[in-house]
Order: structure tokens, then C-alpha cells, then sequence
């Protein structure tokens, strides 16, 4: 997997309104107290990953359909000099409804409800990790906090290779 063809892995981070709570550290015999909105405002983080070379490209999508999914493509498929193999989930709206991306793009899938074998699945967590317990009363204060905690990786390919590249990916044949 890790010499002729280049190869990216793609996945969606959903980001919105709603505080996702998590753990805090607090004195002994004291009750956490924190604020939390619960808001219904949401948006797409759709990212491809290459490990082994720690490339990233991140577009920011309005939902996770088949046509979110085509422009997310179109692209991706704009920054490619060579063909590359894009490896995404089962989720249905991960289908080409055109045909014109095949030139650069081939398509492939990891078996279903196995998000351990997605390196991009890793790095959503260190995002995640930063949006923890912070509140956010609108969407664009959401969309603009995930936009800076992203920027860094796209210049920083070594952090990225460190988070994402799984020892089995060095590994693997083609």
C-alpha cells in the first residue's frame, strides 16, 4: 500500500452547537460545575489523510450527503497531479454519483463498523480533545474555533504522520 500509488483515507468530524461535555480535573468532595448549551446547529468537517506522508487536506461541508460528499471530491481531485486511491467508510453518501473523478480518484471502502482501521478516526480525537467542554452559542463561533484548531496540521506534517500513521499501514504490501 505504500509505494506507487499515493493513498488518503476520508472521514467527516460533526461540529455544532452542542457542548460536548467531558472530564475535568477538580478538587476531592467538590461538585463539577460547568455551562453547557445544547444547540442543534451543525457542520461538517470532511478530511483525507495520507499517513505514511502526512498530507492533509480538510474542507469544511454544511452536511454529510451524496452531493456534500461529490463537492468534497471535486475538490480533492482539483490538488492531485497523479491518480490516488481515496479509502473511505461504508456511509452511503460515500458514492460518486459521476464518473468524471475516476480519472484521478479510485474509490475504495474498509469494512464496515471497523472505525479502528481509519487513521483519520485518530486524528479527530485530538480535535474533539480541544472542543471539550467549551460552549458555543452560534454556529460560525463553533466553525471558526474548529477551523483554528485545525490549521496547524495542514503545515505540521510530522504531527500528523506521528497521530495517524498505524504501524500496519508501514507494514502493508499494495
Amino acid at each position: 500500500m505504500n509505494d506507487e500509488k499515493e493513498f488518503y483515507f476520508q472521514d467527516e468530524l460533526r461540529f455544532g452547537t452542542r457542548t460536548d461535555l467531558g472530564r475535568r480535573w477538580i478538587r476531592g468532595g467538590v461538585k463539577a460545575i460547568g455551562l453547557q448549551h445544547i444547540g442543534y446547529d451543525y457542520g461538517y468537517l470532511s478530511v483525507a489523510i495520507n499517513p505514511l506522508l502526512g498530507k492533509i487536506r480538510m474542507f469544511i461541508l454544511p452536511n454529510m450527503t451524496r452531493e456534500s460528499f461529490q463537492v468534497f471530491l471535486d475538490e480533492f481531485a482539483k490538488g492531485l497531479k497523479s491518480k490516488v486511491k481515496l479509502i473511505t467508510d461504508g456511509a452511503s453518501s460515500h458514492r460518486s454519483q459521476r464518473l468524471k473523478i475516476d480519472e484521478k480518484i479510485e474509490l475504495e471502502q474498509i469494512p464496515a463498523y471497523s472505525p479502528e482501521l481509519n487513521p483519520v478516526e485518530r486524528f479527530f480525537q485530538e480535535i474533539r480533545k480541544q472542543l471539550k467542554n467549551k460552549v458555543f452559542s452560534t454556529y460560525e463561533e463553533v466553525e471558526q474555533a474548529v477551523i483554528e484548531i485545525a490549521k496547524p496540521y495542514l503545515k505540521d506534517r510530522k504531527t500528523v504522520k506521528q497521530i495517524t500513521c498505524y504501524e500496519w499501514l508501514i507494514k502493508t504490501p499494495t
